[in-house]
């Protein structure tokens, strides 16, 4: 059985702290501290846990797939690509003082692509962001900055290392 093209049920998720993060389930001190560089090419990179920056610290909707190939949406505004190991109890998804989303996304190594996609900046009630994570099976992903908004100015090489938020 193959699941590529796997969906799992969309969420909603208040972001705070201008991140999401995306990290093995059951790992300790999920979150990074955020140097210069990760602002600016909008994420923080360590074995097993990711931050992404964020659009807006507001309600967004949380999207998670399974893909075969790594395809930038038309819609999306920033797209970032980064290597990611999953362990054998899943993912979960989460922002800082806000909820948890576990998922049971297979073991394995991936090439992790977030897509940033703005829905309506200045709505007063519901989601001002999308924000899709797609899991695409890879032996030896490499991190890229595939899409960029003016908030982004990424160093070469990207840096991929981070201390964990304790």
């Amino acid at each position: 059985m193959t699941l590529s093209g796997k969906r799992w049920p969309k969420q909603e998720l208040v972001v705070s702290y201008s991140q999401l993060a995306i990290f093995n389930t059951g790992m300790e001190h999920p979150f990074s501290d955020w140097r210069d560089e990760h602002i600016m090419q909008g994420f923080t990179w360590r074995e097993g846990s990711v931050s992404f920056g964020t659009l807006a610290d507001r309600t967004s909707e949380v999207e998670v797939a399974m893909g075969e190939s790594v395809s930038v949406g038309e819609d999306a505004v920033r797209a970032i690509v980064v290597p990611f190991a999953v362990g054998g109890e899943g993912i979960t998804i989460s922002s800082i003082l806000s909820a948890a989303y576990d998922m049971e996304v297979p073991q394995g190594s991936y090439a992790l692509l977030f897509e940033a996609v703005l829905i309506d900046a200045d709505a007063v009630a519901g989601p001002a962001a999308r924000y899709r994570f797609t899991f695409v099976p890879s032996e030896q992903p490499e991190p890229a900055i595939l899409k960029r908004d003016e908030e982004l100015s990424p160093p070469e090489p990207l840096l991929m290392e981070a201390e964990a938020a304790v």
